[in-house]
């Protein structure tokens, strides 16, 4: 498989996350830069020494008290969003440099050591382990016991390669799959519009959760460059809608953004940029979605679905009742 040093070395990927130098941490949403600002979302703040993690309101609201020019309209998306001038940054944290350099040291602690055995037991079974990183809390040390693991796969040839390695990794019993309160705990956790029959229903033929001696594990998908679909903006919305529509090509269905194109007389694809809807729908499967409607500068169209992490009201749903 290629290597994915293809990224520009100070390019910001989705899953990475940016510091300042007044110790503010961003989720990259999107390789993409909005003159000369990353696309970004407040996660965590240091605070006394520690980090707070913040949910999407804590964040809009500590921006708007203390930050304010962070927290900006984006002309390339049509919304408000966490923009962070490239120059403010001082380090760019990546999940593979933080995998390996766990790998090289040993753990510090429970939940390290969980996560370099979740990557042994995929690797164990063909996962390759140079395509692997470590994300979210862990990526920053801001981990604690309820903590999740979050597992990056680079490419997207590997990601499949790793998804089928989780599933042969719990019928070895390497891993072990979610239990009842797990799902419910994950459902009450992303608080999507979505039954929890529904998103059970839909999560588990992802095939990109297990548990860890009680802990979850989600695997996630960064693409290759080469792989990555641009985004056609400038963006306009032209407020709500929802629609149902065939999928034709679901080739980048577990990208960040997510994107389905779709046979739709009004609109060319669905993009989700929440991991809820991340894999949601297949080839050949008709969904029906809930979001905004934009339409980009040569007139093309679509519908998206989470402008904000919780996403509200915007949802993906396969019309067959599947998801």
């Amino acid at each position: 498989m290629n290597s994915h040093a293809a990224w520009p070395p100070n390019m910001p990927r989705p899953r990475d996350y940016l510091e300042t130098a007044d110790g503010l941490f961003f989720a990259v949403v999107s390789s993409a830069v909005d003159a000369g600002h990353a696309l970004t979302s407040l996660r965590y703040v240091r605070q006394g020494g520690r980090l707070t993690k913040l949910s999407s309101e804590g964040a809009n609201s500590w921006l708007g008290e203390y930050r304010p020019e962070y927290l900006a309209h984006s002309a390339l998306i049509d919304s408000m969003i966490h923009r962070v001038p490239l120059a403010d940054v001082v380090r760019i944290h990546r999940p593979d440099e933080r995998l390996a350099t766990l790998r090289a040291a040993g753990a510090t602690d429970r939940l390290e050591g969980l996560a370099l055995r979740a990557a042994e037991a995929l690797v164990s079974e063909g996962a390759p382990a140079e395509r692997l990183g470590l994300g979210g809390s862990l990526l920053l040390g801001g981990q604690h016991e309820e903590s999740d693991i979050d597992l990056v796969v680079y490419g997207r040839a590997a990601f499949g390669v790793a998804r089928r390695a989780l599933g042969a990794a719990v019928l070895a019993g390497h891993l072990e799959p979610l239990d009842e309160a797990h799902w419910e705990a994950a459902w009450h956790r992303r608080g999507s519009d979505l039954s929890l029959e529904e998103y059970v229903r839909a999560e588990i033929r992802k095939q990109n959760k297990a548990l860890v001696d009680g802990t979850r594990v989600d695997l996630s998908l960064v693409v290759d460059n080469d792989e990555e679909v641009p985004e056609r903006g400038p963006f306009r919305k032209h407020g709500r809608i929802a629609i149902r529509a065939l999928v034709t090509d679901a080739t980048s269905a577990f990208d960040h953004p997510a994107r389905y194109r779709v046979q739709h007389n009004e609109v060319s694809e669905v993009v989700s940029f929440t991991p809820t809807y991340a894999g949601q729908a297949l080839l050949g499967e008709t969904i029906e979605a809930s979001g905004w409607l934009e339409e980009d500068s040569a007139g093309a169209r679509r519908v998206v679905v989470g402008t904000s992490r919780e996403a509200g009201g915007e949802w993906i749903r396969t019309g067959n009742g599947e998801g």
